[in-house]
């Protein structure tokens, strides 16, 4: 779930802002609110920088302030701000939501929850702090939507949910989108120094992993094996193989000539790539999913696994539409108005603009 990444400590790893408002004037303690939730400003302040920060990235020159650049057509302040709203929003929506499915946390998640706070706040307080965030406003935001958002996720397409998703689905999904395959790494440098190989020496390791790739192909070796014999002749520390199961596309974070490479491959086939931005060889293996159905489809988490990959878009587009449509909810304008995207411009970037 992308979305879900971004909002938790596990993609952009910052915590909710609770900015403090002044004393005199206008309540600007709090962002939205709805009747059975309160948004405090902290949870716009971090939404809003996560909307800066995808800003940066969408932004056309990296090398001019965000700010004075558009994305997606608009302005880049009026974007950020939308995009925090939204973001601030699902907040109300998924308090919502856990209401209609007669949801709520068990005293086991809390727990778990407030462990899982303690545990990332420590990570980052040191550079929190000097916004003004609170460990409290962390868990709310981060780690308590993170559980929340799962939660609805499961009683909704999961076994006993209000839209389940059958086994029988399961299994059609897992083994048309899913690959399994092994690959073991002859880095072509020195792994104690890190200097460059002559080429003799690339040769004779391109070498080895082509005579590799064609027992692996041919059945008369395992990728165990090859790693164990890779390793020994490499003189490593550990064997540099390694197998998985996953969709592998564009968005996998595999090199692109990789993902390539393996979804041209049929199941029993070994072949070798050179990936030269890491400068290392790779044997890749592709084995036949279908084999890893049952194992993959018989523990809980191997399961939501399967399903977040067949129905997190699904799921996360329904949320924010949800969101969008909420009735009832309140802005607070002036607390929104108090704490602009300029706020994250950094320091160096805002003196010299000045």
């Amino acid at each position: 779930m992308n979305f879900l990444k971004k909002l938790t400590a596990a993609g952009l790893s910052l915590a909710l802002l609770a900015g403090t408002a002044a004393c005199t004037g206008a309540d600007k303690s709090w962002a939205a609110k709805n009747d059975s939730l309160t948004v405090p400003i902290g949870a716009y302040i971090y939404y809003e920088y996560l909307a800066y920060q995808d800003a940066s990235s969408k932004v056309k020159d990296s090398s001019k302030p965000v700010l004075e650049q558009t994305v997606e057509n608009k302005d880049a302040a009026a974007w950020i701000k939308d995009k925090a709203v939204d973001y601030t929003k699902l907040l109300l929506a998924a308090d919502k939501k856990m209401k209609d499915l007669k949801l709520s946390l068990t005293e086991d998640e809390k727990k778990q929850i407030t462990s899982d706070t303690s545990s990332q706040w420590s990570q980052y307080q040191s550079t929190l702090e000097g916004y003004g965030v609170s460990k409290e406003s962390f868990g709310l935001a981060s780690v308590e939507f993170s559980e929340k958002y799962s939660k609805i996720f499961s009683a909704i397409y999961g076994k006993n949910g209000t839209n389940p998703v059958s086994d029988a689905d399961l299994k059609n999904y897992f083994e048309k989108n899913f690959t399994d395959f092994s690959y073991v790494r002859i880095p072509l440098y020195d792994t104690k120094t890190y200097a460059a190989l002559d080429d003799a020496k690339i040769k004779e390791y391109k070498k080895m992993g082509d005579d590799y790739a064609a027992q692996l192909s041919k059945g008369t070796t395992t990728v165990d094996k090859v790693g164990e014999a890779v390793k020994q002749k490499l003189s490593l520390d550990a064997a540099p193989s390694q197998s998985t199961t996953d969709v592998i596309d564009d968005s996998s974070g595999y090199p692109a000539d990789m993902v390539k490479l393996i979804q041209g491959m049929k199941a029993g086939e070994a072949k070798t790539i050179e990936i030269t931005d890491a400068n290392t060889y790779l044997i890749v293996m592709k084995h036949d999913v279908t084999k890893k159905t049952q194992t993959q489809l018989s523990t809980d988490n191997g399961r939501l696994s399967v399903l977040n990959r067949m129905k997190s878009k699904e799921f996360t587009d329904m949320l924010e539409s949800e969101a969008k449509s909420l009735k009832n909810v309140q802005l607070n304008d002036k607390a929104l108005n108090a704490y602009p995207p300029k706020l994250f411009v950094p320091k160096d970037t805002a003196s010299a603009a000045g």
